[in-house]
């Protein structure tokens, strides 16, 4: 245990310098110190590896794709579009996260706003249809791995992201029922979202834990 002669307190802590007035403690018993404050720096370090490992498994699918797509090009740049929405994703985490509050509602919207602005871009240039074929479905993918992704970085409580979660998955079955509508002519990225979507909602209903389940039946009376 150290004293602080300027405030003239006792710290419990193996520290050097008194953590009210940053004035030198000198050793006051040989009592043992503890270390009472949280391991915040320890808890950032997990925080920042695991943002680089996903940062680097977004370069690694961005350079494949790419490479894929220039082997086999057949008049479609569909690796853009990967880019594309994988930066979106990392843009809509990082303004999302700044904000702090409301994180699961900020990555829906900006979602759908997406959606929406590209949907009138494509109208309005020609109405080629490649928003809905192709940009959209992956749009509400990205939504979803966005707060997939913020939970894990977070750590969230089930009840802060959980309802969210649950819309971002159901939104992203909207393009199979714009194929079934024939607003949609190709198919298999409007799969990609729907089947994606369907193991996001499954995984939510087996690896939540107990208190997840119960906020679920409670917010949709199951």
């Amino acid at each position: 245990m150290k004293y602080c002669k300027n405030c003239k307190v006792t710290v419990n802590n193996p520290l050097e310098r008194c953590p009210l007035c940053f004035t030198g403690l000198v050793p006051q018993d040989n009592e043992p110190e503890f270390q009472s404050y949280p391991a915040l720096l320890q808890k950032a370090e997990r925080y920042n590896i695991i943002q680089r490992i996903l940062v680097m498994l977004s370069l690694a699918v961005s350079v494949v794709c790419l490479t894929i797509n220039i082997l086999t090009f057949q008049r479609l740049w569909w690796s853009l579009i990967v880019i594309g929405n994988i930066l979106y994703m990392w843009i809509a985490i990082s303004t999302a996260m700044r904000r702090r509050s409301k994180l699961g509602f900020n990555v829906l919207i900006q979602a759908i706003s997406l959606a929406a602005i590209l949907v009138l871009i494509d109208m309005f240039s020609g109405h080629n249809n490649w928003a809905l074929n192709y940009v959209v479905p992956f749009v509400f993918v990205t939504a979803t791995m966005c707060i997939t992704v913020i939970i894990i970085v977070k750590r969230m409580d089930s009840r802060s992201f959980i309802l969210y979660f649950f819309l971002t998955a159901l939104i992203g079955f909207i393009p199979v029922l714009l194929v079934a509508a024939g607003q949609v002519t190709v198919l298999w990225p409007s799969l990609v979202s729907a089947i994606y979507s369907g193991l996001s909602l499954i995984s939510l209903f087996i690896f939540a834990d107990k208190s997840t389940k119960q906020e679920l039946k409670k917010r949709f009376h199951l």
